[in-house]
């Protein structure tokens, strides 16, 4: 036995007296990354899934598209320094492309005026008096000249430079830790209006108007600035949206798929999880047993029914990593305590909704190129296009426009029919683009709301969520851990559900080591 340090820890396989079996709630990245590392440990693993796919919110959809074509109903963007993604992808030898996040010939769509990108940020004013007169209102000519406000664009800059500034160049761990419960406890929204404590008031810039946060918000297509604002921030603090992002090449789903095959450049080859997943087992009890050898051990039995027939299963194990989105776990029969209980019902989740359209030719690559996004005030919210440049697809190609909203557009979209929601994206892009009309062929829509595997996008810190609530999440019984993208400094993104999974595999093995239940290192304080 080693004594549970990371250096101790690191690739070395049990031995068959401490052989464990764990079992898992879910084959989305959360769960593959803690099965597969515990399997390359000599764990037996047990993999529960409710669908026929691995990858939970990570999916690819080819069906219903014209062979060759693909589109990602769920994530499907990769920044470079999200380091964990990254070992993997590097390890199963998943080849990417760029993603082309900014497009200056796309459009922002505003109240029936078409503005071309590039323009609407070299006019920033002139645009934004023009659209919402009286945004500047609270603004004096001198803290126009001081802080260089041209715009609603450098207003924000501007506004958020004193908080960004707080953390510095290189923080200590304690002062990212200050920094995040401070600012973890305040929306942006709210911020900005200049409704905080005292010591809240770094930015000379607020308040702001109501026209100037209605400004920022639709010309921007960010309707979720009742965040936190240290979560609002994260992004633009960990460079997460500098060029260039990446995308797997044959699709966002072959990373996933790469942790089912048998393991050729792990440390472990011998490692397959294909054989340890069962497909089409809805969870619905989990409770701790007697161990029937060691009365001082504890076990935990899962009990799950097949999504089809009803036929119950049930499964016993050392323990059970369960990463099911929030809004799921809350519905199943589990012996969490109290403060547990209180806090999955306390995380907020945000709607997506993504209307995928296959066209017959790529005739938007005439107006705007490859890639990037045009955004709106209208239903689709913003409007993504394909490829990037030099990506030598030509514009009589058949191709896949992407609607992609958030909040109240995508709730909406998801309460329509199909038909309904495509038709009412058609009509809108058209108003962009009219060759729509004659050039569209079939689409498909994903509202992830409304999806019954997940009854959510993806988890949006409101303020407060994370003080009152992540620590009681992310510290494990004996028997039971919790993972996923929501319990995560980076949640909504591949990065936040990997390093959850390898949190509580650690947390796992380390209990086994100490016989101690370990409280994990807080999920918010990665910087990178």
């Amino acid at each position: 036995m080693y004594n549970g340090t990371l250096e101790n820890l690191y690739r070395k396989k049990v031995d068959k007296e401490h052989k464990r079996h764990v079992i898992i709630v879910g084959a989305g990245m959360a769960g593959l990354s803690a099965a597969y590392e515990l399997a390359q440990i000599g764990h037996k693993v047990t993999i529960l899934e409710v669908q026929s796919r691995v990858g939970g919110r990570v999916k690819t959809i080819r069906e219903g598209f014209t062979e060759g074509l693909l589109s990602e109903a769920g994530a499907m963007r990769l920044p470079l320094n999200h380091y964990l993604t990254w070992h993997y992808l590097n390890l199963f030898g998943v080849e990417t492309v760029p993603f082309q996040n900014y497009n200056e010939n796309g459009y922002l769509y505003l109240y029936g005026k078409k503005i071309r990108m590039h323009d609407w940020k070299k006019n920033n004013k002139k645009y934004s008096d023009e659209l919402w007169p009286g945004w500047d209102k609270n603004l004096t000519e001198e803290d126009k000249a001081k802080y260089k406000i041209d715009g609603i664009l450098s207003y924000f800059e501007a506004t958020m430079k004193p908080i960004k500034d707080e953390l510095g160049p290189s923080p200590s761990e304690k002062k990212w830790q200050d920094w995040l419960h401070k600012w973890s406890k305040l929306s942006t929204e709210d911020f900005l209006r200049g409704l905080c404590a005292d010591e809240m008031k770094v930015s000379p810039l607020t308040p702001w108007t109501e026209k100037a946060i209605e400004c920022y918000k639709v010309s921007t297509y960010t309707p979720t600035l009742g965040t936190d604002l240290a979560t609002q921030l994260r992004e633009d603090l960990g460079k997460w949206w500098q060029e260039c992002l990446k995308t797997p090449k044959l699709g966002m789903d072959t990373l996933p798929k790469a942790f089912t095959k048998k393991n050729e450049k792990g440390w472990n080859p011998s490692v397959d999880l294909s054989q340890h997943i069962k497909f089409g087992i809805k969870v619905t009890k989990v409770e701790n047993v007697e161990h029937v050898k060691d009365k001082k051990a504890k076990m935990v039995k899962v009990t799950g029914e097949n999504r089809s027939t009803g036929h119950k299963e049930t499964f016993e194990g050392d323990a059970v990593i369960l990463t099911l989105p929030l809004q799921i776990l809350r519905q199943l029969d589990i012996p969490f305590s109290i403060e547990k209980q209180k806090a999955i019902s306390q995380i907020s989740y945000d709607a997506s909704t993504k209307i995928m359209l296959q066209c017959k030719k790529r005739f938007w690559q005439k107006d705007v190129g490859h890639g990037g996004f045009s955004k709106t005030d209208m239903m689709i919210g913003q409007l993504h296009y394909p490829d990037y440049d030099g990506s030598g697809i030509g514009d009589n190609e058949r191709g896949v426009l992407m609607v992609y909203t958030w909040q109240d557009n995508a709730l909406t979209y998801g309460s329509q029919p199909k038909d309904l929601a495509i038709r009412s994206a058609v009509h809108d892009i058209s108003k962009i683009h009219p060759e729509i009309k004659d050039e569209f062929e079939v689409g498909t829509v994903q509202a992830w709301y409304s999806d019954p595997t997940s009854e959510g996008a993806f988890a949006n810190l409101k303020p407060y969520e994370y003080i009152d609530n992540m620590n009681s999440l992310t510290t494990p019984t004996d028997t039971v851990y919790l993972a996923g993208e929501a319990l995560s400094w980076s949640n909504g993104w591949i990065q936040g559900a990997i390093f959850s999974g390898l949190m509580q595999a650690y947390c796992f093995q380390s209990h086994q080591e100490n016989k101690e239940i370990v409280t994990p290192v807080s999920v918010m304080l990665g910087k990178n």
